[in-house]
């Protein structure tokens, strides 16, 4: 409870204000004059409720010269310090209405703005839905914050993948080698630049399969001498078996050619005669010779058809079918062929050697035949061998040109566009797995996850707060209705709803003689349908609904600002209803208004069922500069008639009150006329002179009812005659009379009798 106002300084026309002596209770009711500071002294109060500090600062004393500063003391010692332009401690337990409340939460300027509309439903909620929304607005944000999370990292990445959507781009698959192949395509493109040139370079040549002619050999191998007489055949064999020289029968046969001769050209000695001479004479005729000299060809045969130029031809061949691959390899991958060089010449050799061997004992021994099929066979053995090489070259050649002829075939399809194309590809593809990008969309995934949980969060918050809401808000439809129709309003709200658009706000419209009033513009409208009377009770009954409905209302401080402004007789009534049974439900309740009879009528209300103890009545009274400070106030005396007034002052001056005898001198005459008025209700004019009212009186015939007065005329003309000289209308000289004391009493005394006397 709020149990004192220590201080208010600086603050509008509480520019020194001191209410340390009047302390608050249960039920205060504060009255001002309007601009004596009630206003003032609401938004106080909702700036320590709402903790805002620039309803204070924006009100600072005009012409004043203090530091604002407000000290408000509540109960359990606590105080609520506002200094430097800043409350120390808020106090959310003040539910203030005033025209702040009216403007931020129903209408201003004629109008029901969505910013209005959005605040008064976060007053209206209860608790649970205070928790809800609050709730609600914490997974909001984190679904805002997770929404330009994911917005920021999706525009990060479409920045790398421009032309392609972020799932195409995310599935590229990975090209390990990609700039290895960006350099094959780039290549590619400057062959289709340059493709004329390259199509008209020259293919490999295979190599030319060489051939092996050995048939004349083997057959001077196989020559033999039938003619040759067998008795000096024998006998020449047995003479070189007997030597056994190597190459003997070559060297006598040699011999033989110079046979012509007589003697022996080694010793001299005479031949006729001798029977071996003649011997070798039969031997070694005609057709011996020409054999001789078919095997002194062999030599001849063999080292033509074995030559190592055989080789040195395919090689050379071979040499040239490589540089050509070579030069195609800047285009494209080509094995390169192989020329098993060494194992032909060895296979060519083998057979050199062979036929050479067999060629040496054809020499020593010209009538025998030499060569097997056996040596046959491994001659064409051997040279099959060295086919083999050629073969397998010309093989690998004609892969190598099969690839190259490929590659050519396909050069003349290839595109540039195509092949940039390709390479944007494999740019895309390396940036996608660029570090920062494999990075980034593991980020995506985390900001999608975190996405899709703040939404759903954010749904299952929005449905818990929906349920809430709109059972509150029923109830508080019905209370805000039921309060209208206290009031007499000839205006409902048919429905009142919730929207998310631009923000959490209430949806409502009010309906008068079955038409809908618009809020903001239309026909009927707010601004026009509404008097300033149903605005104000459509605020009032907004606060209150809101008010009841608080589950803490009991330890709740109600300040309500000027609760019967603008408002007729029956709904001043209504009001006082109102706030009787908020008092009673609430911890103490404030009234600030300028209305003192509906104060006093309030207060009554309260003490029917309360303590006069319970209940501080004060006022804003104005100081010097026209400042205010806070005084007591006696609503009863603030209320009185000017009869009552007049004839409570002469009760109390004879009873010895000291006051102005002056005032109680001028207050004889209005006391008699409101006496006889009373008396005779509607049949004396107000416009009339107490001596013309008693002449009037005088006057009076049957039936008149002022004829039973006409008993007291001469007291009255004798009382007139006294009191009329201290006033004016009678007497100029009215300040200047003396008083005696005396005299004043006997004439208040006389006044009072005829009152009593009837």
């Amino acid at each position: 409870m709020l149990e004192r106002i220590h201080r208010i300084r600086g603050i509008g026309l509480l520019h020194d204000a001191d209410a340390r002596a009047h302390g608050l209770q249960k039920a205060s009711f504060i009255y001002a004059d309007n601009g004596r500071g009630k206003s003032t002294l609401a938004s106080l109060f909702r700036s320590c409720s709402t903790n805002k500090p620039e309803l204070l600062v924006n009100r600072r004393t005009i012409d004043g010269n203090n530091d604002q500063e407000a000290i408000l003391q509540f109960s359990n010692g606590q105080r609520s310090n506002f200094q430097n332009g800043s409350w120390d401690v808020e106090r959310p337990e003040l539910l203030v209405f005033d025209a702040d409340f009216v403007e931020q939460n129903v209408y201003a300027g004629g109008q029901v703005t969505a910013d209005q509309r959005k605040n008064l439903l976060q007053f209206a909620l209860g608790e649970s839905a205070v928790v809800a929304q609050q709730e609600y607005d914490l997974a909001d944000n984190h679904a805002r914050t997770a929404a330009s999370s994911l917005r920021e990292t999706s525009n990060q990445l479409e920045v790398l993948h421009r032309g392609l959507t972020q799932t195409q781009f995310q599935r590229i698959a990975e090209v390990v080698d990609a700039d290895d192949q960006i350099s094959i395509l780039n290549g590619k493109i400057v062959e289709a630049q340059n493709i004329g040139l390259i199509q008209a370079k020259v293919l490999p040549q295979q190599l030319v399969l060489p051939t092996l002619n050995v048939d004349d050999v083997f057959n001077i191998f196989g020559m033999s001498l039938e003619n040759i007489d067998l008795a000096a055949e024998q006998q020449v064999k047995e003479h070189l078996n007997i030597h056994n020289k190597n190459r003997l029968e070559k060297w006598i046969s040699d011999g033989h050619a110079y046979g012509d001769e007589g003697n022996c050209l080694y010793c001299n000695q005479p031949l006729h005669g001798v029977e071996l001479i003649q011997a070798y004479r039969s031997y070694f005729n005609q057709d011996y010779n020409q054999l001789k000299s078919d095997v002194s060809r062999l030599a001849g045969l063999i080292n033509a058809s074995c030559s190592n130029e055989i080789i040195d031809r395919l090689k050379a061949r071979f040499e040239t079918a490589s540089a050509v691959i070579d030069g195609w390899q800047e285009h494209v991958e080509v094995i390169p062929p192989t020329f098993d060089e060494s194992s032909a010449r060895d296979a060519l050799s083998n057979i050199e050697n062979l036929l050479n061997a067999l060629r040496e004992r054809k020499e020593v021994n010209l009538l025998d035949s030499v060569g097997s099929e056996e040596d046959r066979s491994e001659v064409a053995r051997n040279w099959q061998e060295v086919l083999d090489v050629v073969v397998a070259c010309n093989e690998s050649i004609s892969n190598a040109t099969a690839v190259i002829t490929d590659y050519k075939n396909n050069l003349a399809a290839l595109s540039i566009d195509n092949l940039q194309n390709q390479i944007r590809d494999l740019e895309w593809a390396k940036t996608r797995y660029r570090q920062d990008v494999i990075d980034l969309f593991a980020q995506l995934a985390l900001d999608k996850d975190q996405d899709a949980a703040a939404k759903a969060e954010k749904q299952t918050k929005k449905d818990s707060l929906n349920q809430i809401m709109q059972a509150t808000l029923e109830s508080y439809k019905d209370r805000i209705n039921e309060l209208l129709r206290g009031f007499g309003a000839q205006f409902l709200i048919p429905n009142i709803d919730f929207n998310y658009r631009g923000g959490l706000r209430s949806d409502y419209v009010l309906q008068m003689r079955g038409a809908n009033i618009a809020l903001n513009g239309g026909v009927p409208d707010f601004k026009t349908s509404l008097s300033e009377g149903d605005k104000r009770t459509l605020a009032f009954a907004f606060f209150i609904a809101s008010a009841e409905s608080d589950p803490d209302l009991a330890n709740k401080v109600v300040v309500i600002d000027d609760p019967m402004c603008s408002l007729d007789l029956n709904r001043k009534q209504q009001t006082r209803t109102v706030l009787k049974r908020l008092h009673d439900s609430c911890e103490q309740i404030i009234v600030l208004a300028h209305d003192v009879h509906f104060l006093r009528n309030l207060r009554d209300d309260v003490l029917r069922t309360g303590s006069p103890n319970d209940i501080k009545c004060l006022k804003l009274k104005s100081v010097i500069n026209r400042y205010s400070d806070f005084d007591v106030i006696n609503l009863d005396q603030e209320c009185e008639s000017a009869y009552f007034k007049c004839h409570r002052m002469l009760d109390e001056y004879i009873v010895g009150n000291v006051q102005s005898s002056m005032e109680i001198a001028r207050s004889i005459r209005p006391m008699l006329e409101g006496y006889l008025h009373r008396r005779f209700p509607n049949l004396i004019n107000g416009g009339l002179l107490f001596g013309q009212v008693i002449d009037l009186i005088s006057n009076a015939q049957p039936p008149s009812p002022l004829i039973n007065a006409q008993n007291i005329t001469n007291e009255l003309n004798e009382i007139n005659r006294y009191a009329g000289q201290f006033h004016h209308d009678t007497n100029p000289a009215a300040d200047q009379v003396q008083i005696t004391d005396g005299e004043l009493l006997s004439f208040v005394e006389r006044s009072l009798a005829v009152i009593y006397a009837g």
